[in-house]
């Protein structure tokens, strides 16, 4: 306690005791604590009441005086405590019941206020203050038109009652009737021009109005009549920085610093100062130092922002939380907390943030576009569809509604629906870039490079955004193959801008695929010189200097990154020592990047999965269990997929089970749980688990297809076909049931009628990869393995990261179908993309064989075994290259396994494997 207060504290008590002493009436008490209450001493009112109440406890009078200087305090529990004392000592005083409202009002207990101004007004209907307060409750209880009856009888009774015009004023603010409001409030004010609760709802009429020189106005003038109110300067200066009034803003808020360290608002201001002004790192100490004095929504909020830009996930989303913990029904945090979920990978969170915001708006365009996105990233393409279509519906103008809509029906194969959707999404906004951008990729995508260019170029306007489409336009030229002219847009894009980097990086590429690898290593110095901390060049000069087996140079560029202190250049680091097969190391690296990042979830997924490489089955769960605080329902699946490399799929399905527990209608949940079943061979459990999928969307045709999956592999072909006519139904022109159906003719050995359903698919859509991957695996099975090669790289022309296509591919081209050394080139992609695929890691490991690297080979066959335990191709794979290393015993084992397998499951080379066995043995 400060000497000024303990000073006035003992000033207070000797008043007190001037007088009062033993002998002092309970009457004399009162009038003191009487006049203590008029005079705004509520502290010496309660001294005084509580002295008259010491001398007769039934004093009532005092009771309820006592009961009013709690209320002005805000002391709400004291006031309800003493006021229905006075209630049971004298159950006709009426004013009670006022005052007992207004004590509930405090404590949030609205029905309770209800009752007891209810219980005022059936006795007493001519008090204009009892309406009033009535008029407050319904105001907190959000029923405005209730809240304007009461206010309608308090003017009855006294028509020219300021309090209640300003209020009913605010009321018809509350309700959008502005004009009304506006009336009203200059009637008051007209009468009363310094009436600062009218001032301030003139206020909140101007801010709603947009009328900012007016809004100012009113502040200012609130301050000529009360020059300290803190409320009022920082409301000005809330308007000076909305009206990019910086400069005036700073000012203000040096002197709200200057005339009180210890309050929030000058921090808050001048913190709000630096983030408009970009100056993030200092918004950010500013604002942290106000919301430590105070939890203020709109520091927490702005706080959120300053994290979200620099990319820190973790503090954005406890930022946002924070908003939502003070103000919950307000929609915009939990937007930006939606969006903050899916930076971060947290689609589950970002899902029911999303359905949150739409539970108080459900208008809102943006909050169904989020949901939109959060499905999306689920794979629940056809509820992402239909809150696209929503916000549309809502906002025709919401462009990136429009962008995303378009991304989906790309996915799905519908190549007009997505040109048609990025082509409205430039009509709305034609100097928008991201929308124009997005309509030029995806003509690139659909390799139409010259609409594309003309796109780009009619959105060319001299100045530094430029440089974004001269780097597009180049691209283009790249598909249109030529290499010139794309080297002459990245070059003007450069001129357009210098600063703009990624020009720099598709030059590099551009090079890199010419195989002029020195001239790429220039580009990205280049980069280096502009920003030399740039972390994607010094990984890709990195990268680029590991193929050329420069290792110790492309070490030392990881090293540089490593330094920057960013988990991605650990990450990098750790898959150099991963590619040299020293897992050690790169977990050792992981462990750093972890104690700087311990949520990291993506290198802590690498770790596990390393774990699990190494067959560290163990260490593997433990860092995926620590991760189950960071995203649940992400490490459970990782979990699940640990358990299944270790054969044990039972653990697996349990703990897939576990998130069905929150949510049964998880249909990616079923679908996890339906392939774990397939790996056991268990199809009655499969079967049950397609069918809850179709339980939960029996009008969704894709529900169907898990169904027809199971039977196709327990080769029940035409129950599967029966299942895909029903799905047909349901979507009479899908190509996803014309394929499945293709792939069921596939299994059931009907190559004609596979064959013939692919050319069909291909026919309607002539840009979709699956239809020429299948094509190419039904040639291959049917033996015509150059026309295979064929379709396996028009797929890939299609989509370069097929994974299926590239393994296939290379282990053709290792075959003898293609460049031995393009084999090992495709088959390492193939693994980049899918690490945990058996059948890929196996074909990398047989690419390496017939390259002649033995032991690189032998790693690939024994880690594919771990995967394909019971296939006797990767058996017999393993077994060659035990006998390659010399060691005859492990061979033999090896290829007899591949033989006993191969007597159970189709296997080609089973023969061939035998007489290799049985020479074997006679040596």
């Amino acid at each position: 306690m400060s000497l000024r207060r303990i000073t006035a504290f003992i000033f207070l008590f000797f008043v007190l005791a001037a007088g009062c002493n033993k002998d002092l009436s309970k009457q004399q008490y009162y009038d003191k604590g009487v006049k203590f209450l008029e005079s705004g001493n509520a502290n010496g009112a309660i001294i005084a009441f509580k002295k008259a109440i010491e001398n007769d406890q039934n004093y009532f009078e005092a009771r309820y005086k006592l009961g009013l200087a709690y209320l002005a305090q805000g002391k709400f529990e004291s006031a309800e405590k003493e006021l229905l004392k006075v209630s049971k000592l004298n159950p006709s005083y009426n004013d009670t019941h006022i005052a007992l409202a207004k004590a509930y009002m405090g404590l949030s207990e609205l029905n309770n206020a209800v009752t007891e101004i209810d219980r005022y007004l059936s006795k007493i209907s001519n008090n204009d203050e009892a309406y009033e307060v009535a008029a407050s409750i319904y105001v907190a209880k959000r029923d405005y038109f209730k809240a304007e009856e009461y206010l309608g009888k308090s003017l009855m009774i006294s028509p020219q009652r300021l309090s209640s015009k300003i209020m009913l004023s605010d009321i018809y603010l509350l309700e959008g009737k502005t004009a009304q409001s506006e009336t009203l409030i200059k009637e008051v004010l007209d009468k009363d021009t310094n009436n600062k609760k009218a001032l301030y709802v003139f206020s909140r009429i101007q801010q709603k109005q947009g009328k900012n020189d007016d809004l100012i106005s009113t502040y200012r003038k609130i301050l000529d009549i009360d020059p300290k109110d803190i409320n009022a300067q920082l409301e000005l200066g809330l308007v000076y920085i909305q009206t990019m009034k910086l400069e005036k803003a700073r000012k203000l808020a040096g002197e709200m610093q200057k005339a009180s360290n210890k309050r929030h608002e000058g921090s808050y201001l001048m913190g709000l100062v630096y983030y408009y002004e970009r100056k993030i790192d200092e918004a950010l100490v500013l604002l942290q130092k106000s919301a430590e004095k105070k939890a203020i929504p709109g520091a927490f909020y702005h706080l959120g922002l300053c994290h979200l830009e620099k990319g820190d996930l973790e503090q954005a989303t406890s930022a946002f939380q924070k908003v939502i913990d003070l103000r919950p029904d307000t929609v915009q945090p939990r937007l930006l907390l939606t969006l903050t979920h899916l930076r971060n990978g947290r689609y589950e969170e970002a899902e029911r943030e999303a359905k949150t915001a739409l539970d108080i708006d459900g208008e809102n365009a943006f909050a169904h576009n989020m949901l939109g996105s959060a499905y999306l990233a689920l794979n629940k393409g056809e509820l992402a569809v239909e809150e696209f279509d929503r916000a549309i519906e809502l906002d025709p103008t919401l462009v990136d509604a429009h962008i995303k809509k378009g991304n989906f029906s790309l996915v799905a194969g519908d190549e007009q629906k997505a040109e048609k959707e990025f082509s409205v999404a430039v009509k709305i906004a034609p100097d928008l870039l991201d929308s124009r951008i997005i309509l030029a990729k995806y003509y690139i995508k659909t390799k139409k490079f010259i609409e594309a260019i003309t796109t780009l170029e009619e959105g060319l306007r001299g100045n530094v955004n430029d440089a974004v489409l001269y780097n597009i336009i180049g691209a283009a030229h790249i598909g249109l193959l030529d290499t010139g002219k794309s080297l002459q847009s990245f070059e003007k894009a450069k001129s357009s801008n210098p600063g703009f980097l990624l020009s720099y990086f598709n030059s590099a590429l551009v090079y890199l695929n010419k195989g002029d690898q020195e001239k790429a290593i220039k580009e990205y110095e280049k980069v280096l010189d502009i920003s030399d901390s740039n972390i994607t060049a010094l990984l890709m000069l990195a990268r680029v200097l590991e193929a050329e087996k420069r290792d110790k140079e492309a070490l030392s560029y990881y090293f540089k990154a490593k330094k920057l202190g960013k988990v991605e250049a650990y990450m990098a680091l750790a898959g150099y020592y991963q590619r040299k097969n020293d897992s050690k190391q790169a977990l050792s690296v992981l462990k750093e990047a972890l104690n700087i990042e311990p949520d990291n979830l993506r290198a802590g997924d690498m770790m596990g999965a390393l774990y699990a490489a190494d067959r560290n089955y163990k260490e593997s769960l433990s860092v995926y269990r620590d991760i189950k605080d960071i995203s649940p329902g992400f490490a459970a699946e990782r979990i699940a997929g640990v358990y299944a490399a270790m054969g044990d799929y039972d653990k697996a399905i349990t703990e897939m089970r576990g998130l069905l527990a929150k949510n049964k209608n998880r249909t990616d949940v079923l679908q996890t749980i339906l392939n774990l079943y397939m790996k056991k061979k268990d199809y009655v459990s499969a079967e049950r688990a397609a069918k809850e999928i179709i339980s939960i969307k029996p009008g969704n045709y894709y529900s169907y297809h898990f169904l027809a999956s199971v039977y196709r592999e327990a080769g029940r072909i035409q129950d599967a076909l029966g299942v895909l006519k029903k799905a047909r139904e349901l979507s009479p022109t899908g190509i996803e049931t014309s394929m499945e159906m293709g792939k069921t003719y596939f299994a059931g050995r009907d190559f004609n009628k596979a064959l013939e359903i692919f050319r069909e698919v291909e026919r309607s859509k002539p840009l979709y990869a699956p239809a020429y991957f299948y094509q190419a695996a039904v040639l291959e099975e049917t033996g015509n393995r150059k026309d295979s090669v064929e379709k396996y790289k028009k797929t890939l022309e299609l989509s370069p990261d097929y994974a299926p296509a590239l393994n296939n591919l290379a282990y053709l081209f290792a075959e003898g179908y293609g460049p031995a050394g393009k084999a090992v080139e495709m088959a390492r992609r193939a693994k980049e993309l899918a690490p945990a695929e058996g059948s890929i890691t196996d074909t990398l490991g047989w690419t390496l064989y017939n390259a002649g690297s033995y032991d690189e080979a032998l790693k690939y066959f024994i880690e594919a075994t771990y995967y394909l335990p019971g296939d006797p191709a990767v058996r017999y794979h393993l077994g060659l290259a035990y006998l390659k290393k010399g060691l005859r015993d492990r061979a033999e084992e090896q290829i007899k396994n591949s033989v006993r397998l191969g007597r159970r499951s189709p296997f080609a080379e089973i023969e061939i494997a035998q007489k290799l066995l049985d020479d074997i043995k006679k040596q």
